[in-house]
């Protein structure tokens, strides 16, 4: 069968069986994943192939990221720091700009900090802030993953766009600094502004409710006050800021320092991502240990075995998405959609664009549509004359968009956050490919004053 029909049937049942029958989203992911490469008349051997190497691979790469940063924002919720943390925020940003707060702290800390790792950080902060204010979660989703996204596939020195700008020939450091420019207005209208018009939107009875809840919370500085209780907001933010800056010394490090030097050496292995969350893991448990002992557990290592049993399920559900994207990567999935796309006479620029989000929404993986894109497009760059800058930044704003099942990134707030798959679709597909929409007119806007602007060849 043609691969193209194939994948538009299996992902039809794949929505179909998660939408409407409500399976589970691990069965659905596996069972659609044997589908494809069936349909693709694959040997069954090499579909077991791609199944346990596509399980195993997504758990290399972040499988202790979800175990130690699960436990690691468990903790964090449970002592009441993150409750703490959100009322800290909303006395600084003010009462009515929760969901700017939100959006930038995932905008900052998913430059440095893989996307999985830091929205299971932040996400006490949702739930948190939610029960402050009673505003809907889904909002509250929409403003934290648009922020941590953007720059998750846009800014380097995250993998995908280092990649990008290292095989398209543009300077690293003002790569950076326009993949700023072009993701934060992205990031403040269809991550903060989204999520108000999302929230906003209610039956009138739940908006009158709401409407005495918010100014509840705005008449009542009572409820804002620190709880002498809990885990101080300064507290919170340390332990939060933690793991990021271990992972952000080792950055410096690696730019700074020759290999071999001995600080490099030891920040190369304490800033690991997996290391970093383990020490946070294990400093939070420590200095939150009397407010999570013996309210939570008898002791801090049977709450650690309690919470690690939970996080079992959303293993499952990003391990199968990842067997899927495998099975689809393997299809030739992406060859079929970049010869279609070939054909067609279209600016390198647009077709940088909307390669890069066909085939991450295809694939379910934004670096391997960054990879895959480059080198289609990179080549044609060069021979145009168009700026690298601008290809390589339409390339990665374009795998920000169409956020879809497909993409293991899709299912985290469904497990963390505790949101519906049609929510999910809300707070994450919808508000994700409008931001790469904006970007990519930010894009165009810069490569038409490409000729005057600095860094741009």
């Amino acid at each position: 069968m043609n691969v193209l029909l194939a994948f538009v049937i299996t992902m039809a049942i794949l929505l179909i069986s998660l939408i409407v029958f409500k399976v589970s989203p691990g069965v659905s992911l596996f069972v659609c994943a044997v589908l494809m490469g069936i349909l693709c008349s694959m040997p069954l051997t090499e579909i077991t192939g791609y199944l346990t190497s596509g399980f195993g691979s997504i758990m290399t790469s972040i499988g202790l990221l979800i175990l130690f940063g699960g436990i690691f924002g468990m903790m964090l919720g449970d002592s009441g720091g993150m409750e703490e943390m959100a009322k800290g925020l909303l006395r600084v940003f003010g009462k009515k700009n929760d969901m700017l707060a939100l959006n930038l702290a995932g905008f900052i800390v998913s430059i440095p900090v893989y996307f999985g790792s830091a929205y299971i950080t932040l996400n006490p902060l949702v739930e948190s802030l939610q029960k402050l204010t009673k505003k809907k979660t889904s909002a509250y989703v929409a403003a934290l993953f648009t922020g941590l996204l953007l720059t998750h596939c846009v800014v380097a020195p995250t993998p995908g766009p280092l990649a990008v700008a290292g095989q398209i020939g543009a300077d690293v450091g003002w790569f950076i600094i326009y993949g700023i420019i072009v993701s934060l207005p992205a990031s403040l209208l269809c991550g903060w502004q989204y999520a108000n018009i999302l929230n906003r939107r209610m039956t009138a009875e739940d908006r009158a409710k709401h409407k005495a809840d918010v100014q509840e919370l705005l008449d009542n500085d009572e409820l804002l006050k620190p709880d002498p209780t809990k885990p101080s907001a300064g507290l919170t933010l340390g332990l939060i800021a933690l793991p990021i800056v271990l992972i952000l010394i080792k950055s410096v490090c690696d730019l700074a320092l020759p290999e071999g030097n001995v600080l490099r050496t030891a920040f190369t292995f304490l800033g690991d991502n997996n290391i970093a969350l383990f020490i946070a893991m294990m400093v939070t448990g420590i200095a939150l240990h009397k407010y999570l002992v013996p309210a939570s557990s008898p002791t801090l290592w049977n709450y650690i075995d309690k919470v690690s049993d939970s996080v079992g399920n959303i293993l499952m559900v990003i391990g199968c998405g990842n067997c899927f994207g495998t099975v689809l990567q393997a299809s030739g999935l992406g060859d079929a959609l970049v010869e279609l796309f070939s054909r067609v006479n279209i600016p390198v620029i647009l077709l940088a664009f909307v390669l890069g989000m066909i085939i991450r929404a295809a694939v379910g993986s934004a670096t391997v549509a960054m990879l895959t894109t480059v080198s289609i497009v990179g080549p044609m760059a060069l021979a145009t004359g168009i700026s690298p800058v601008t290809v390589g930044l339409a390339i990665c704003v374009g795998t920000v968009g169409l956020t879809l099942p497909t993409d293991a990134a899709f299912w985290i707030p469904t497990r963390y956050s505790n949101i519906t798959v049609n929510d999910a679709f809300v707070a994450t597909t919808l508000p994700t490919t409008l931001a790469s929409l904006v970007g990519f007119v930010v894009v165009v806007i810069l490569n038409m004053f490409s000729g005057v602007l600095p860094g741009m060849f």
